[in-house]
This record gives C-alpha cells, structure tokens and sequence, in this order.
C-alpha cells in the first residue's frame, strides 16, 4: 500500500514539473534571435557606445561604469578627449546618468527607465534578449495593446519604452541598419555588465594550460618512481 501511495505521489510530482515547465516556456513567449556580437571587438563596442549615448542615455543610465572606465578598458578604447566630450560637466569618475528626469519619467512611461549597466547579465538570453527586444518592435496584430507599445519579445508584448530606433525605417537597407546598431548597443551592454570577462578568459586558457603540465610532469615523476616496483 505505501508502496502505491509513493508511486502515485512521485507521477503527481513529475506531473507537476512538467506543466511547469510547459508554463514557464509560454511564458517566455518566442525564441530569442541570436545577436553576432564579440565582446573583443573593440569596433563594435565603440559602435555601441556611440548608439547608447545618442539613443538609449535619453533615458537609461549605466551607471556602474565610469567616464574613467571608457578609457581604461581596452576593449572600449576610447581617448580622454572623446571621454570629456561625452561626459560634459560631469565628474571623470561619475557613472553615465541619464538627463532624463525620474518624475518626468514616471509621468511619461509610468515608471523610471531601468540602468542598464548589468542588464544583460539580470536578463534570460543576455545580449540576444537586448536584441531581440531592440528589433522586436511592430504592430499589434491583435490590436489589443492600446497602452503601451507592442513589443514581440518583451514579457505580455505590452511594453512602455517606444522604438528607439524607429527613425531608421523598416524597409530592406534601414532593416539592416537597425540590426546592426541593435548588436552594437547589445555587444556594448554585454561587455559593461562585465568589463573583466576577458582578462577572465586569457587568465583561465594559461591556468588550464599549466595544469596540463603539470599533470604531464606528475605522471611521468610517477612513472619514474614505480618503473621498478613489481605489482
């Protein structure tokens, strides 16, 4: 008898899992497009930035990276002279805030734009969901989204931030303009959410590597030390 009570209890449990997890994916709607970013790119980063400080600081911040930090990281590899033109009066060590006022931003949007300087990291799909979101913008083919914008990737489609990069168009050449200014900003937010990942990685391949040696030298020092011990 227990045993037909544990065995009904475990198919309820998997049962459950299981419409879980069915919920879960309708929730996070269509597959996110995948972006060809590289975080090494010191091209497209800059490219990013240049989108982020033109469009989206109208009203988002990145607050955790600094003026100083643009010319510090490599990868961005901006001059000081560009950083004193982008920071205006701002102190070399103030993170990059948005002009764009918190109260007017509540009454124009409902609520304050989000930072940006961990987005990607705090998002499912990281940079893809930053540009899936970007070229995700159309009309509402059901016409139920009357508050907000429609928006194909964004949790309910229903969405307060406008297209910022509707000025582009929608036909064959500003499709492909949008696309390409979406990975930058995408590439840009995806290396500031975590400017040491590279250091990271050249770090990792040495240690790896000299591990690998060492587990070469450990086994022939054993070879050599058991060579005449009779098993």
């Amino acid at each position: 008898m227990k045993l037909k009570q544990i065995l009904m209890a475990t198919t309820a449990a998997v049962s459950l899992l299981a419409s879980g997890a069915v919920m879960a994916n309708e929730g996070h709607g269509p597959a996110l497009k995948h972006a060809e970013i590289n975080v090494t790119d010191q091209t497209q980063i800059q490219r990013g930035l240049t989108v982020f400080t033109d469009v989206c600081m109208g009203c988002h911040s990145a607050k955790y990276i600094t003026y100083k930090g643009l010319i510090d990281y490599p990868e961005i590899g901006i001059t000081r002279e560009q950083a004193d033109e982008l920071r205006g009066s701002h102190p070399l060590a103030a993170g990059m805030i948005s002009d764009l006022n918190p109260e007017d931003a509540k009454v124009s949007y409902g609520k304050v734009p989000p930072d940006l300087s961990i987005i990607t990291n705090a998002r499912r799909g990281g940079a893809n969901y930053v540009y899936s979101l970007l070229t995700g913008f159309e009309h509402d083919p059901s016409g139920k989204v009357t508050d907000g914008n429609f928006n194909e990737y964004f949790p309910g489609n229903r969405i307060a931030m406008p297209d910022p990069l509707s000025w582009l168009g929608h036909d064959a050449s500003e499709t492909e303009e949008l696309e390409q200014q979406a990975e930058d900003v995408a590439a840009f937010l995806a290396f500031i959410a975590d400017p040491h990942q590279n250091e990271r990685r050249v770090i990792g391949c040495w240690v790896v590597g000299f591990l690998l040696l060492l587990t070469l030298v450990l086994w022939r020092l054993k070879v050599e030390v058991w060579k005449d011990v009779k098993h």
